[in-house]
């Protein structure tokens, strides 16, 4: 009889813990993400429309992507994101009024 490694445990229902350093952290995948946002907000996303903004979010480090699922799906570390988008819009927003000013001058 061959040695065999055990079977792979059933996946959790709810978002995947990579390793032990995200425990903690607010993780979800793309299509929690995406009935989330339907929930709240009552609209449906294209998800791989919103997948190609999610990994544009990661590339600029506003959203951190994690892993992929078995199942093909996306991972985010979504801990940080509203600190790192509310500076972006605060720096975005202090530099158009540094130029508004200068131009009153």
């Amino acid at each position: 009889m061959t040695d065999r490694p055990p079977s792979p445990s059933t996946p959790a229902t709810g978002p995947t813990i990579v390793d032990t350093a995200l425990e903690d952290a607010i993780v979800a995948t793309t299509p929690q993400l995406a009935d989330s946002i339907e929930d709240s907000l009552g609209c449906r996303l294209n998800e791989s429309v919103f997948e190609d903004l999610l990994l544009e979010l990661d590339r600029h480090e506003y959203v951190d992507w994690v892993t992929v699922t078995q199942s093909g799906d996306y991972v985010w570390d979504l801990s940080d994101s509203p600190d790192r988008i509310g500076e972006a819009i605060a720096d975005a927003v202090v530099s158009r009024l540094e130029s508004w000013l200068a131009a009153d001058n």
